[in-house]
Order: C-alpha cells, then sequence, then structure tokens
C-alpha cells in the first residue's frame, strides 16, 4: 500500500507518525511519502517532500509572510502525489493549507481513487463553518480527538473515527519523578511556533516578577523544551532572578505538569494535558493587531478557546472555569492578578484541579489509539464509508426563503401591535414548531412530550394539521380510546397516525383550522401543538423549536433565524441524541417518504447498517400497494429486504409483515418536564 501523509505541526508530527506506523506495522509492504516532522521522517522509507519545521505559523498576518515558499511546497506536493498514486493520503492539522491541497487534487483529478482521511479538522464550530463542505467535498471522513467532534462531524453527514484522545492515552502512561524544588511551582508554556515565542516571551517576565511580589514567595518556573527545537530565543529572554528562576526541562511536558499546581499555558492542546494531569492552567494568546481584530470583529466568537473549558461545556468565555485572557486582555497585569488569585486561595485550586482531572473520563481510550484508527482506516480502505452529498446551495431557495419569512415577519407585527388577535387555550399547552418548511424532526419531539406527560398522569391531547389528508380539511377529533389499529392514515394523515400508535391514550385534533380543532376538543389536562409556530391565530404557553443546520439556500425558510428567540427551547435536530431499536444485520433498500430523507440514510450507515438503495418519496407521500409489492421483491432479488421510517410504516398497515421497521426516539428527555 502507498500513503501519502502530511503532518506540519509538531503535535501533527507525532500523531500521523504513530498511526502511519500502525499501518505499516499491520500489513505490509508500504511506502510512505510526504511532509513530516522529526517523527515522521524517523518511519524507515519515508520519503520526505518537505521538512514540516519550514511550514510552521500561526495567524492571518503570521501566514502571509510565508505565502511565496507556502505555494512552492505546494506544487512539489501535488507533483509528488501525481507521480506516487497513493491508496491512501492522510492530512494533519493546518487546515487552509491542507482544504487547498485537497482542492487541487479534486479539481486536477490527481489520485482520485485514494482514500482521503482528514486528521485532526479545523475547528468549524468556532467560525468559518463553511469548511464543513470543503470537507465533505473533499475527503472521504475525518479523524477527531474530542468526542464533542464526534458529534459535530457525524450531524454533518462525514464519516468519523474517534477512538478516544491522544493526549490522553499518553499521559498516564508513565509517572513523571518529583523534583527538588525550594519555590512555588509554576508551569510556564509559552508555545513552540516562532510567531507564538515572539508575542508570547516579553511578557512572560514581567507577570512572573508580579506575581512574586505579590504572592511573597520565589517562583520556580519549569518551562518544557518541544524535542528538536532549541528554544534559544526562550534561554535569551527568560533570566533568572531573585525572584524568579527558570528551568528548562528537555521534552519534558508530563514532568512539568506533574510537579506544578498551577501554570501559565499558551491556548492549546497543552491546556487539556495539564487539567487532566491536575495543573491548573491560566490561559492565555496574544496574536498580531490585525490578525486579532480580525477574530474579534469577523469571527465575533464568545465562547471559550480553551479546551478544558470547552470539554466543560462552558458556553460564555467569561465564565470559564479556567481563566481565558485573550489578545489585548494578555497583559502581565492581569496575567498575574489571575495567577494570584489562584495560588493564595489553595481551595479554589483544589476545587479547579479536580474538575480538569474529571475530564480524563471519555478521552482515555481503552485499547492502543494508534492501532485503533488503523483498524478503523483499513475498513474505510476496504469499502468507503457513506458520506452525505455536497449540499447545493440555490439563490431560488434563498429567495423563497428570505420572501417567506417576510411575510411572516410583518404579520408578527401585526399581532403585536394589537392589530390581530390570536387564541390562547385555556388549559396548559406546549408548541413544537420549525423555522423551515419540513425535515427538522418534530413529531418524534411531539411524541416525547406526550409520552412523558401521559407518564405523569396528565390527559393530553395532540393538536395537527393532518397534512394531505381529508380531515385536513374540516376538524376531526379522535378520542383517547379509539384505538390505533382502527385508524384510516389516509383520513387522519401519517403523523398523527404515528402519533396515535406511539401514545394510544392521547386525543388527536386534525384539521388546517386549529382554532376550530380546540373548540371541539374534550377536556384534558394538557395541549400539544404538532407545528404552527407560523400560524399565528393562535399561540402555546410554551413554544420548542426545532431546527437544522441546512442554511436558508439549502432550504426553505418560513421565518428568519432571528424568531427562535421567542421559543422556550431550541432543538438542533443534528444534536438530539437517538435511541435505536435493534438495527437490521442483513442489507436493506431504504423506503423513505419524510422531509429529509438523507439524514434518514446518514443516520442508519452511520450507525452499520447496510443500505444498498434510497427509495426517496415526497414528504406525506402515499403508496400503492402494487408498487410496495414490486419494491420488496426487487429488494429480496438484489439479496436484501425493504425497510420503512416508522413514519411511513403507518401509511404500510399491516400488510406487510417483511418490512423492516426503523424506529428510534430521543434518548435524552430530561429538558422535558421544565414545560410542564
Amino acid at each position: 500500500m502507498k500513503i501519502f501523509v502530511s503532518a506540519a505541526e509538531i503535535s501533527s508530527d507525532i500523531h500521523a507518525e504513530k498511526i502511519v506506523s500502525a499501518l505499516v506495522g499491520a500489513e505490509g509492504p508500504h511506502q510512505v511519502m510526504g511532509i513530516g516532522g522529526p517523527r515522521l521522517r524517523s518511519i524507515p522509507g519515508f520519503q520526505c517532500v518537505e521538512k514540516a519545521e519550514s511550514l510552521r505559523a500561526m495567524g492571518f498576518v503570521e501566514v502571509v509572510g510565508k505565502l511565496s515558499h507556502l505555494r512552492s511546497v505546494m506544487a512539489r506536493e501535488l507533483d509528488a502525489i501525481e507521480r506516487f498514486e497513493p491508496d491512501l493520503i492522510l492530512t494533519f492539522d493546518y487546515p487552509d493549507f491542507h482544504l487547498r491541497l485537497m482542492k487541487k487534487l479534486h479539481d486536477r483529478k490527481i489520485a482520485p481513487n485514494a482514500l482521503k482521511v482528514c486528521g485532526i479538522p479545523p475547528k468549524v464550530w468556532v467560525w468559518r463553518s463553511h469548511r464543513v463542505e470543503r470537507i465533505r467535498r473533499y475527503y472521504d471522513g475525518v479523524w477527531v480527538i474530542f468526542p464533542f467532534e464526534k458529534k459535530f462531524y457525524e450531524s454533518k453527514g462525514i464519516p468519523v473515527i474517534y477512538e478516544g484522545n491522544p493526549l490522553a492515552a499518553d499521559l498516564f502512561r508513565t509517572q513523571a519523578p518529583k523534583l527538588s524544588l525550594d519555590g512555588f511551582a509554576l508551569a510556564v508554556m509559552p508555545g513552540s511556533r516562532d510567531a507564538e515565542l515572539k508575542l508570547h516571551l516579553p511578557i512572560i517576565p514581567p507577570t512572573l516578577d508580579r506575581f512574586s511580589k505579590r504572592l511573597g514567595r520565589k517562583i520556580d518556573a519549569l518551562i518544557p523544551v518541544p524535542n528538536g527545537l532549541s528554544f534559544d530565543r526562550a534561554r535569551a529572554t527568560l533570566i533568572s532572578n531573585e525572584r524568579v528562576q527558570y528551568h528548562f526541562l528537555e521534552n519534558g511536558t508530563h514532568e512539568v505538569l506533574a510537579n506544578a499546581s498551577l501554570g501559565l499555558i499558551k491556548s492549546g492542546t497543552s491546556t487539556l494535558e495539564a487539567a487532566l494531569l491536575g495543573c491548573v492552567p491560566v490561559i492565555f494568546y496574544r496574536v498580531s493587531r490585525v490578525t486579532e481584530w480580525i477574530f474579534r470583529i469577523i469571527a465575533r466568537y464568545t465562547g471559550p478557546v480553551g479546551l478544558p473549558n470547552i470539554l466543560l461545556q462552558i458556553r460564555d468565555r467569561k465564565a470559564s472555569v479556567f481563566p481565558e485572557l485573550l489578545g489585548p486582555e494578555a497583559t502581565p497585569e492581569r496575567l498575574a492578578d489571575a495567577l494570584f488569585q489562584l495560588a493564595s486561595q489553595p481551595e479554589l485550586l483544589e476545587q479547579k484541579r479536580l474538575q480538569g482531572q474529571g475530564l480524563k473520563e471519555g478521552l482515555v481510550p481503552r485499547h492502543d489509539l494508534a492501532a485503533s484508527v488503523a483498524i478503523r482506516i483499513r475498513e474505510w480502505l476496504r469499502a468507503r464509508p457513506f458520506k452525505e452529498s455536497p449540499r447545493k446551495k440555490s439563490m431560488a431557495i434563498a429567495a423563497a426563503s428570505f420572501l417567506w419569512s417576510s411575510v411572516n415577519r410583518v404579520r408578527r407585527y401585526a399581532y403585536r401591535l394589537g392589530l390581530l388577535r390570536s387564541v390562547l387555550p385555556s388549559v396548559p399547552s406546549i408548541l413544537v414548531g420549525n423555522l423551515q418548511a419540513g425535515g427538522t424532526g418534530k413529531t418524534p419531539v411531539v411524541i416525547a412530550i406526550a409520552k412523558a406527560a401521559v407518564a405523569r398522569g396528565k390527559r393530553v391531547a395532540v393538536v395537527s394539521r393532518g397534512y394531505g389528508s381529508r380531515s385536513e380539511r374540516g376538524a376531526t377529533i379522535v378520542p383517547a380510546d379509539r384505538s390505533p389499529a382502527s385508524l384510516d392514515v389516509n383520513q387522519i394523515g401519517d403523523e398523527p397516525a404515528e402519533i396515535k400508535r406511539n401514545v394510544p391514550s392521547v386525543v388527536l385534533g386534525i384539521g388546517a383550522d386549529r382554532i376550530e380543532v380546540l373548540k371541539r376538543l374534550p377536556p384534558v389536562d394538557l395541549i400539544v401543538f404538532d407545528d404552527g409556530f407560523q400560524n399565528l391565530k393562535f399561540r402555546a404557553h410554551r413554544t420548542v423549536l426545532c431546527l437544522t443546520d441546512r442554511s436558508r439556500s439549502e432550504a426553505v425558510y418560513r421565518d428568519f433565524i432571528s424568531q427562535k428567540k421567542y421559543a422556550d427551547v431550541v432543538l438542533n435536530r443534528n444534536e438530539l441524541e437517538w435511541a435505536v431499536d435493534e438495527l437490521p444485520k442483513t442489507p436493506i433498500w431504504l423506503l423513505c417518504g419524510v422531509g429529509d430523507p438523507d439524514a434518514v440514510l446518514r443516520f442508519y450507515r452511520n450507525r452499520g447498517v447496510d443500505i444498498r438503495q434510497l427509495i426517496a418519496k415526497p414528504d406525506h407521500a402515499t403508496f400503492d400497494e402494487a408498487e410496495v409489492k414490486k419494491w420488496i421483491s426487487a429488494a429480496e432479488q438484489a439479496g436484501c429486504r425493504l425497510a420503512v421510517t416508522e413514519k411511513d410504516r403507518v401509511k404500510l398497515g399491516d400488510k406487510f409483515p417483511t418490512v423492516i421497521v426503523l424506529r428510534r426516539e430521543l434518548r435524552s428527555v430530561d429538558w422535558i418536564p421544565s414545560l410542564f
């Protein structure tokens, strides 16, 4: 097998070498070529196109200075890949460079049959989310190192490998020796890139001098020197004095963090290493003024950047567990103050230390991480993973979204000004709606809410329009004691039938005129509206909005996204956790008449279901009996079985017992009782 690997960062070089070594060691013979640091170049027979050290840059301005060199390297890399004709292309980190490289490979049809895997993909959840589409287009899958990344990329229809975190895997293998120190031990990690050292080193001496004065103790500053770097700039800047003694430890990250309870650590993977080893990081990062302005004005990201804070699910950087001082905030005065606040309060320091060490669960792999990742990559080589097709954006859809949303905005103003009046039910009510025209997964949420209410002894009515049914034109009431099996799906609609099948004791109210339906309902304790966020003639006491990640040019929006501020709960369908019945072990054909069939296909394929063909029908479509029999027969001839979603199952009735039903429900419903 021929492997082409490209890794430009120190940490990426380490990860890449382990995975490539695992691939090379498992089967042979292999040829390996690419861009790498000392670790990759140590692999026997590695053909080096360019040393990784020549590519390191950080920030917008810093990268501009290397553009000419980067273009030259990319040209040589493209030429090398074309000549090498690899079976596998692995890229690690350095996203802008590698995404441009992969685009050129795609456009020029170089190595079209190679499996392409993106290792440590860009942080698209922070900003520049459009890069997701580029990853989807140019790569077959991604390897991620954090559990929230796995969930994120799965939600985007991109195959994911997550086998644990390599940092956590390595940290606990050996025990670091204790150092003999007479001062306050402080881990100091200013970074390894030239641009980082240029900006970070000047602020460290005045910071530690102030910290030492306030603490009233000598500081032993422990500084790990990355393997392969001279760190001459750091040694020339960080000179010991009577208040601060600097200790440089060769390749001693583990040793430094294990001997210090507190650290001054630049944002990056080092902050996670520190937290896991019980060293509380004060996180800082400085960039050029232009880079800082671009990030603050254009990205406008207000969440945390420190990995421990992100893993603790902190939403607002100001509420970070581990202090973060970024850009102009990272002054010697403020950094010294943050260090003193923790060092002078042992109980607070211990509390944060335990929070950091608690992150170990879920990150430490059970098995050899590199070997596990290599196994998954070999599986992908044998059978390419399913990935959702790149989404096409349409100006027509964008225009329709704008016009429809604008009309509804005017209507909402009319109701808020009192020009029009809406009806509020006399009993507690919950509306489950959306901003998009279908495909957001409202019905499972309605079912979950109704089930939770019935379990609490409430009499529940579900009001639905019954799209496409005969009842849509009138006002039909299905009583609580009516058997689901006796219902005519064409009379009441597929979604009401699905709700009744899952929650038999609910009352169904069906019709486009929801006001008339409300008038005819028998006495109940709770009303759940299935859809109707844009039907302003009535309103509910509580509102739940279901969203997807599709943009206004990919799906028609009926409201501007700003309207979600009027909801009590906002659920992103891609973020919901689902529990599924036993998955089919035989290959299937999937018959799907829902708003977003690709999402259903992606969900089950990502869980290992072998779906050979998708028969996609419009939402709420009805199925002809003869047509279904034809599909069943064709699937059997192909060695498969026909499968349908639960929503489509109610349309088929009990006529086709051989059809597999794919069922799923919300796994997490803890948020529902707060609505009652």
